[in-house]
């Protein structure tokens, strides 16, 4: 039997699925992040023993094609390394993108459209006959506008002007202290200058929960939130000169599980562009390696 490798190589872990060339899921292996900014040997070490992992699942068949989507790899100094070790571990015919364009394949079937993904971060893709845009991805400091940490680090500076004003602090602001350990704002600095940006993102459930409590702010961050994301989505049609007949696919945990995300962003889309088509079902961004793969394979 033949098959295809996906892999999607993320911040948290790495996922390799074994397809056949029907787009069955035949087999998987995880390990460790797959993100090589974070630690490139590493990754690599955890990108190998995942596929590995998936082949020795495999009872008989030859893999024809490997479609790695990794996290950072548009940021790597020597796409050559990573390449190279592939290459010399598998000696397989692979193609090597971004894990964006494979979430973008897998959702939109190989299509033309858009993607936008707000998780820790936020970034919008488009692509329509073969022409490539994006907007967003510009990371935490310069942007990720609508994402996690963009969400709360909103709730951050809110209790950082309380603070400041001398006011009474919210019911948000007494249950972050909480979940801190803090019994002061003054002490927030402690967290915030040492977390990470999935440590900080961490925090949103709270806002979530203060935001179905009846909470205004809460409420107002959220509606925010999906009109960032509706703008870089937007942003993406205006640069691919698109007027009708858009599909827009979306990702990412702060898009698809937060419903006032969620309507903020499809109603202020619909304001100006009312016939564009959402996709709002969730697949595994593996499944775009396959959309990719079968293409290579032509």
């Amino acid at each position: 039997m033949d098959y295809i490798i996906g892999v999607d190589g993320g911040g948290t872990k790495t996922e390799a699925v074994a397809y056949d060339l029907a787009g069955n899921k035949i087999s998987e292996g995880k390990a460790g992040y797959g993100n090589l900014l974070i630690n490139e040997k590493q990754a690599i070490a955890n990108i190998i023993q995942a596929i590995e992992q998936c082949v020795a699942a495999i009872n008989n068949g030859s893999c024809r094609y490997i479609c790695l989507g990794l996290a950072g790899y548009g940021g790597v100094e020597n796409q050559q390394g990573i390449k190279s070790v592939i290459s010399s571990a598998f000696t397989i015919p692979f193609t090597i993108v971004n894990d964006g364009i494979i979430a973008h394949a897998a959702l939109l079937k190989g299509k033309d459209g858009i993607l936008t993904i707000s998780g820790t971060g936020s970034v919008s893709i488009g692509i329509h006959n073969g022409i490539e845009k994006s907007a967003g991805g510009w990371g935490h400091i310069l942007g990720d506008e609508g994402s996690g940490y963009w969400i709360a680090m909103q709730a951050f500076i809110k209790m950082t002007k309380e603070e400041d004003e001398g006011s009474n602090y919210s019911h948000l602001t007494e249950s972050i202290l909480k979940k801190l350990g803090y019994h002061s704002v003054m002490e927030l600095k402690k967290f915030i200058y040492s977390a990470t940006k999935a440590e900080i993102a961490a925090f949103v459930p709270l806002i979530v929960q203060q935001a179905d409590a009846g909470d205004d702010f809460s409420q107002n961050i959220l509606r925010q939130a999906g009109y960032h994301l509706s703008k870089k989505t937007l942003e993406v049609i205006n640069k691919l000169k698109l007027s009708e007949n858009v599909t827009i696919a979306i990702k990412g945990s702060i898009l698809t599980n937060i419903p006032l995300v969620q309507s903020s962003y499809i109603n202020h889309i619909k304001l100006e562009n009312p016939k564009v088509k959402f996709i709002l079902e969730d697949v595994s961004a593996t499944l775009g390696c396959y959309y990719i793969a079968m293409e290579q394979l032509k």
